[in-house]
């Protein structure tokens, strides 16, 4: 840890403010005493949390927080409302790289409680600012919040990269994460899968130990001294070969095998899980898999040394390989030649080092975390030309949400299934209609929602002869009103009439006086459709009324930017890419395939409805888990 925390916060917070600065001029803000009033907000709110020292502290600033928002008028609800799902949406994108910066951030204020969202560095610091920066701009309501649109984006790709840097800047500082609790024990942390087996290595590989019956760290009869001794002889040996030259590493090992305590031979076992895991996964570039193999003769070195090399998902190593691997599988094709060889170097640069130890890793582990970064930019890049057509479906998913929670609002227990058939098949999409153009004139929408207000109750189950009468007098006016309503769809008069027709049956029944036949209605279950815009752009979303959405898995919360996703669509076709952004107000989700660059936009409703039919995959077994497999299967015996 540095002598004086003073210098790292001070850094930090010159480096956020800059970054702002920069944002808001590139938005097109050139107002000095605005841009000074937006960055004197950052900087109150990053110099008030800094200051947290204990937690009455924090509760202070909490309450502080709490306040303003209590203060505000009507008006600014709804945009201070918005200002906080903007920041949830930034720190949902840039939460892996907030984790770790916020965590040795934690180390120099002494602040072990502070929970990310009030990290001074957090995304509510830069909402904080964009909300000086309106006030300052004396901007009214409509442009407040297309203020918000159009800051998220730069907001999201300038807030990655500085978490990023800021990171790798506190580590050559010597900022450390704070060390795990002292009640935190490995068997808590690691995962477990159904059938009770730990899924991580480190815990295979002490359930092997167990199964062999011997200690795992040493082995009666074995002199330390001439296996300290043997290894040396083993590293002089492989000091002139080519990384990954595992004839000689077997060689090697073969003259010592006699020497090795069995936690030494079940990390040779599991380093070379994990490069065959490597060595077969196809969906790694050709141009990267030479690279990543010349890491294995040197990760086998170290583990000889140190046998729980990657019995942690944060170690060096394993943490290092993740994320490359991670970056080659969402990193656009078009992106490779350009990329690859940056990253190809950086791997093959560590194979040659000295030793794989956490200085020599971190640089690497530097380096793949900035094309981390920067693939945000590339996705932007990638889904710019389809920007116009992704925001136009989002419209139409808001107009159908907002008619089908109308209608479900709207509807009674007994409100006939004919009637109800109707609004969910036919007026839905007429509400759907007058919906998109809500924000200029309301008063369509008023009008279709009134209209299915008095389609509702306009076949009561009892009338007396006074109500039918009244009743037969508004019949015209509201089947003209649907009629209307129905042709501005684009609807021939056939259908119209026919779908017109068990409404006026029922109506005819209803005026008669008649007993209407208990008839019961069957929910429309219309699933999502897939479609192609004329600029190439795949969609796929509801068309019509939704009753109720499933909900998503609970790990697609976890899900950022650059995690795979795979989806079975209705055409039989499955679509693998990764998450690369989302629409402006948050409703759809845009992937992209990085083999052949192809963008799918999806709602959430429609990724929902994937999930409940098992048709939904999030992710990819890290690779921990898959040579954990791997090497559990290999050793699995024939019943």
């Amino acid at each position: 840890m540095p002598t004086s925390p003073v210098l790292p916060v001070a850094d930090c917070r010159r480096h956020l403010l800059s970054m702002l600065d920069t944002v808001f001029r590139d938005l097109g803000f050139r107002d000095e005493a605005w841009l000074a009033r937006a960055l004197d907000a950052a900087g109150q709110r990053y110099d008030e949390l800094t200051g947290v020292r204990d937690r009455r502290g924090f509760d202070a600033v909490r309450s502080l927080t709490a306040s303003r928002i209590s203060l505000i008028d009507e008006d600014d609800l709804t945009y201070t409302i918005d200002l906080s799902d903007l920041a949830r949406r930034l720190r949902e994108a840039c939460g892996s790289q907030l984790a770790r910066v916020h965590q040795r951030l934690v180390t120099v204020l002494q602040q072990s409680d502070l929970e990310p969202e009030m990290s001074p560095l957090a995304p509510e610091t830069a909402c904080e600012a964009l909300r000086a920066l309106a006030e300052a701009a004396d901007l009214p309501a409509q442009a407040r919040e297309q203020l918000l649109v159009r800051a998220e984006p730069p907001l999201r790709h300038a807030l990655t990269r500085l978490y990023t840097e800021l990171d790798a800047r506190l580590a050559a500082a010597g900022v450390a994460p704070p060390a795990p609790r002292q009640n935190t024990t490995p068997s808590q942390t690691r995962r477990a899968n159904t059938a009770g087996q730990s899924d991580d290595l480190g815990a295979l590989r002490q359930q092997l130990a167990r199964q062999s019956g011997a200690p795992a760290a040493s082995t009666a009869g074995v002199d330390p001294t001439r296996l300290a001794e043997a290894l040396e002889r083993l590293e002089a040996r492989l000091a002139g070969t080519v990384p990954g030259d595992a004839h000689e590493l077997r060689l090697g090992l073969r003259e010592i095998a006699g020497l090795l305590t069995p936690d030494r031979a079940l990390a040779i076992d599991i380093v070379d899980a994990l490069f065959q895991v490597i060595a077969d996964d196809t969906a790694l570039p050709t141009a990267l898999r030479q690279p990543l193999a010349s890491l294995h003769t040197p990760t086998l070195r170290r583990a000889l040394r140190q046998p729980d090399l990657v019995d942690d998902a944060n170690s060096p190593v394993l943490k290092l390989l993740d994320s490359t691997v991670r970056l080659a599988y969402a990193l656009p094709a078009s992106r490779h030649t350009a990329v690859l060889p940056r990253l190809g170097g950086t791997l093959e640069e560590l194979a040659g080092a000295p030793d794989l130890d956490a200085a020599h890793c971190g640089r690497a582990q530097a380096t793949v975390d900035l094309l981390l970064a920067e693939l945000t930019n590339l996705f932007a890049e990638q889904l710019a030309e389809h920007a116009v057509a992704a925001a136009r479906a989002e419209r139409k998913e808001l107009a159908l949400q907002s008619a089908s929670n109308a209608i479900n609002a709207m509807l009674q227990t007994d409100t006939h299934p004919v009637l109800v058939t109707l609004l969910e098949r036919f007026w839905v999409q007429a509400l759907a209609q007058a919906a998109q153009h809500r924000e200029r004139d309301d008063r369509l929408w008023r009008a279709r929602l009134d209209t299915a207000h008095r389609l509702i109750r306009s076949a009561p189950g009892e009338t007396d002869a006074a109500e039918r009468a009244v009743l037969l007098r508004a019949l015209p006016a509201l089947v003209g009103e649907l009629r209307s309503g129905l042709t501005e769809l684009g609807l021939d008069e056939d259908t119209v009439s026919r779908a017109l027709a068990p409404c006026m049956e029922l109506h005819s029944a209803v005026v008669r006086g008649a007993i209407l036949p208990p008839i019961r209605h069957t929910a429309i279950q219309r699933p999502p459709a897939l479609r192609t815009t004329p600029e190439g752009l795949l969609v796929f979303q509801h068309n019509g009324h939704v009753s109720s959405a499933p909900a998503l898995p609970a790990a697609w919360s976890a899900c950022v930017e650059g995690d795979r996703v795979a989806l079975n669509l209705p055409d039989g076709t499955v679509f693998e890419g990764v998450l690369a952004g989302r629409t402006p107000k948050g409703l759809m989700r845009l992937l992209l395939a990085p083999n052949d660059g192809r963008v799918l936009v999806v709602s959430l409703r429609a990724l929902a409805t994937l999930a409940a039919a098992n048709r939904l995959t999030l992710g990819r077994p890290d690779l921990s888990r898959r040579a954990a497999e791997r090497l559990r299967a290999g050793r699995a015996t024939p019943a």
